[in-house]
Order: C-alpha cells, then structure tokens, then sequence
C-alpha cells in the first residue's frame, strides 16, 4: 500500500461581509489547514480526512446552530509556485455537502478526490480552494477558504529533495592529481600533453550511477598561495581541454585531456606557470579541490 504524504499549514482565510449595524455573536472556523497530497495516482479516489490523517472540521463559533454549505473552486490567482489551477473542481466532493452545526460545535466532513484515468495528467501539480459558508440568505454571512494541493506522481518538495539527495549520491567521485607538472613545453606550437607526456587529469567515479563531470580552466586563485619559483599563467586559455564535460560510467575511470598553446614570443621561453583546472557536477556546482597545472616553457 503505497504512502501518502501530506503536510498541513493551519492558516484560514476569513471573508466577512457584514450589514451595517448587525451585532450577531456569529463566526466559522476551520479545525484544517491547508492540504498537501503527493503520490496521488491517476484514476483512484482518496479520502483527505485519510491522506492528512486530519479530519476537516468547521467550528460554529456563534451562538446559535447554522447550517453550512462546502464548496470546491479554481483558485482565483493565488497559485502556489509549481501548482496549477485543478482543471476541473467537480473532481472533489464533500460528504456531506451541506450540515447543520450547532452553537459552539463542529461538525466533521469528508472531502474526496478523484482523479480522472488520463496518463496525461502523471507528474502535475493542482491546487484547489475549498470553501465553507453559512447557507444563510442574511445579509450577516460568513466564509472561510483554504489551499487543497496534491501531485500525481512526486509532488515539487519530494522532487527537490530527490534531486539533493541525487547530488549528494554524485559526490562520490575523485579527481587527481592534485598538481599536474608539465615541463618543456614549447612556445608557438600546440602541445599535447597526453601524447607527449602522457599525463591527464582522472576522473574517478565510485558512485552507483554515471556522473558527468564538468572541467574548466581558471585564473590563478589568489587565496592559494602560488608554489615557490612559479607565477600565475598570464592568459588561462593558454591551457586548453579537449572537453569541457568528463562522462564516466560506474566504478570507471574518465581522463580530462589538456593541449597547450604558448604564444611564439621571445618573453615566453623559459617560464614557470601555474594555472587552476576547477571540477564540478555539470547539474549543479563546482568543488573547491581544484587541480594545480605547473607549467614550464622550454627556453
């Protein structure tokens, strides 16, 4: 039997529209705060007193017994982000619809949601208003609102924590080495290191899943302290990857491959550089354990 989460904000809207002079010892209440429902599927009906392991009460706070009426509406404008209005409120129902509370009593419904058998509606999100009034002809009425929301499929706060806990599960990957020495490197030509050094950056994925890791050359960072004998490179784009995006599958090892082109300049030969490869997830944020480049131009 699958799980329903739901989660409650005890906040009612309180609409009054009182005749001038009117002094009645009336009011409503709701003992139910707004609903949010996830893991609805298509096609089932569900009770909310059930899903919210709350029942919805409606306090009479007058002094006399009232009878009152629940209705189901299209929001008016104030959607929750990620929510949309419910295409259709008749798909909520209140059992009973309409119920005489006494003086200072509350009278308990059941609310139904049942969604229509259409695959299109797997993985939305609806929000609808349910409202309570005094079945009343007086001009002295009173109504109170609140929010029903519910997902089919993984509601947005579900998925959010999914993807966080997706990120997290991602972490486990490695880069090295931490510096990476590259000597003789001419100036005027493209060198490449794999090829003529074979050295690269590696990937390491110890995770379950592939990870796609996302490399980029940077400007010395100036919080670290340069290594002794090296200054920072003048132009990074001197360093180039032959891909930004390292994919690696399970338990694999991914190279990141650098080619390096030193501009022919007489002032160029015989430096000592050092540059800064960053590495992060490609769906989200950078690590702070960037690779060292120690770059030195043959004279």
């Amino acid at each position: 039997m699958r799980t329903f989460l739901a989660r409650l904000w005890l906040t009612a809207l309180l609409l009054a529209a009182v005749s001038p002079g009117a002094r009645a010892d009336i009011g409503l209440a709701a003992r139910f705060g707004d609903v949010i429902l996830e893991g609805a599927e298509a096609g089932k009906t569900y009770n909310l007193r059930e899903a919210a392991h709350v029942p919805f009460g409606i306090e009479n706070k007058g002094d006399a017994e009232t009878d009152v009426v629940i209705e189901f509406s299209i929001p008016r404008g104030d959607l929750i982000k990620n929510y949309e209005a419910i295409p259709d409120p008749s798909w909520f129902k209140a059992i009973p619809a309409r119920q005489r509370i006494g003086a200072k009593s509350i009278g308990f419904f059941d609310l139904l949601l049942t969604i229509p058998d259409d695959p299109k509606l797997v993985g939305r999100h609806f929000q609808a208003t349910v409202k309570a009034r005094m079945d009343s002809t007086e001009m002295l009425a009173v109504a109170i609102e609140n929010r029903i929301r519910f997902s089919i499929g993984p509601g947005p706060e579900t998925l959010k924590e999914e993807k966080k806990r997706k990120a997290m599960q991602q972490l486990d990957f490695d880069v090295t080495p931490q510096s990476l020495f590259i000597g003789g490197v001419p100036v005027g030509k493209k060198f490449d290191v794999r090829k003529e050094q074979k050295k690269t950056i590696r990937v390491a994925n110890y995770a379950s899943d592939p990870l796609s890791i996302r490399l980029s050359v940077e400007k010395w960072d100036t919080r670290t302290p340069l290594p002794e004998g090296y200054e920072a490179i003048p132009e990074p784009s001197w360093v180039k990857l032959k891909s930004s995006t390292v994919v690696v599958g399970s338990s694999e090892i991914g190279q990141g491959l650098l080619m390096i082109e030193v501009p022919d300049e007489a002032k160029n030969k015989g430096r000592r550089w050092a540059a800064m490869i960053r590495s992060g997830l490609t769906a989200g944020f950078w690590l702070d354990a960037p690779v060292k480049v120690l770059i030195e131009t043959a004279p």
